[in-house]
């Protein structure tokens, strides 16, 4: 390893312990909402200098963590090196950014996964006992559905917050990164538009009908679950029209309206239009 390689190693490794050090300082605040920050420091190092160098420093990263916090920052802190780390070295072999964005989720899904069940096993959480306020606000989701909407959801969106960051920050840092694709090259299709009205008529008219248990909540989580993919592609149509048109600020409402309840039922239904009936193609046309 080059000298300036192993001075940037040790950059990267003071800059995470310094996240630990914050991290138990404000009463393990970043690990609680912000876990996902743990990941930075090692995922761009990595990209920059590859995975030999990412690994020597990923494992100096995680006999770090033994001086700060707990057990439980040690899981925060742990797998999110090991997501930097595998995503920094498919930035390093440019890989496409569908492909890191896919790696990602799958390895966030299990991350909370592993935060939901292992946590409740090791702590003697009760999680139907905090599902039941839950319940009482939306009566028609049961424990099993909101479980998987939650990984889920969570999941994507620090996969987002990371891709988006990333991507980001190797272009400001000056890390050779693979070109960013258009908005245009991400839609639906008509099929994704017909199983998700075939899920909320069986959603809307199976309830009644099924005898099995096990059926309806597998109709629900494909429910919810349509429904997040369908308020991503709201999101993008509204975000190409902003960028379209150089509506910068038309552009980052598109996100956060994507997460306002009863609001992003109009970013749902915009989805849907798009894998139905391509409504973007008209903008090519124009444009």
């Amino acid at each position: 390893m080059k000298t300036r390689s192993i001075t940037q190693g040790a950059m990267s490794v003071a800059l995470y312990g310094l996240l630990l050090l914050l991290n138990q300082q404000t009463g393990f605040a970043i690990e609680s909402m912000l876990s996902w920050v743990f990941i930075l420091p090692l995922l761009l190092y990595t990209a920059k200098e590859g995975g030999y160098a990412g690994f020597v420093t990923g494992i100096a990263m995680g006999l770090l963590s033994f001086f700060f916090g707990s057990f439980t920052t040690w899981f925060y802190s742990w797998t999110a090196l090991f997501i930097g780390f595998v995503y920094g070295v498919g930035v390093f072999k440019k890989a496409r950014h569908s492909t890191n964005f896919v790696i990602c989720f799958v390895l966030s899904v299990i991350m909370y996964m592993c935060m939901i069940y292992l946590w409740a096993a090791i702590f003697g959480y009760d999680l139907h006992a905090d599902f039941d306020t839950l319940s009482r606000l939306i009566p028609f989701i049961d424990f099993s559905s909101f479980c998987v909407v939650f990984i889920v959801l969570m999941a994507l969106l620090q996969t987002l917050c990371i891709h988006m960051i990333s991507i980001l920050a190797c272009h400001r840092l000056r890390i050779d990164i693979r070109p960013i694709g258009s908005l245009s090259l991400i839609h639906g299709n008509p099929l994704l538009g017909i199983v998700s009205l075939a899920i909320w008529v069986l959603f809307l008219f199976g309830q009644n009908m099924l005898e099995y248990s096990i059926y309806t909540n597998g109709i629900r989580m494909a429910f919810f679950l349509d429904f997040i993919v369908l308020d991503g592609l709201g999101a993008i149509v509204l975000m190409d029209f902003g960028v379209r048109y150089r509506i910068r600020l038309f552009s980052f409402l598109a996100v956060i309206g994507a997460f306002i309840p009863i609001l992003n039922l109009i970013w749902i239904f915009l989805g849907e239009l798009d894998c139905l009936f391509s409504i973007r193609k008209s903008w090519n046309v124009r444009g």
